[in-house]
């Protein structure tokens, strides 16, 4: 004969559903955020492919990033947020920036993103 109780309390179970919730809740409040990235991502890829090796200006790379951040619907960014640098064989272009998320109450969650591709000359 066992002495000794198998299984969880109500009060534990309790515990791991709300800690699961909560982390189920973040998941789908930060989804928007990182769906975001991946569409600025797409326009930095898309940028690299078009500008690559047609001399491009600042100019032309900033028009050419707000006319995709337009076609993506992005409007949390612009063409002048993104940063372009030269570098030594062209431009390096890159998008760094902050994307905070109300959670619950007074506490929000803060993601920072930091994507760069480079557009040859």
């Amino acid at each position: 004969m066992r002495n000794g109780q198998r299984g969880m309390t109500l009060i534990g179970f309790l515990i791991i559903a709300a800690m699961v919730g909560l982390i189920g809740f973040a998941g789908l409040k930060l989804s928007p955020a990182y769906l975001e990235n991946m569409k600025i991502k797409r326009v930095l890829k898309d940028v690299q492919e078009e500008l690559d090796g047609a001399k491009a200006t600042p100019q032309q790379i900033r028009r050419s990033i707000d006319k995709r951040l337009n076609i993506e619907m992005v409007y949390n960014l612009k063409g002048r947020d993104f940063e372009v640098e030269k570098a030594a064989n062209g431009y390096i272009v890159a998008a760094r920036y902050e994307y905070p998320v109300p959670f619950m109450a007074n506490i929000s969650l803060l993601v920072n993103f930091d994507d760069e591709v480079e557009i040859r000359q």
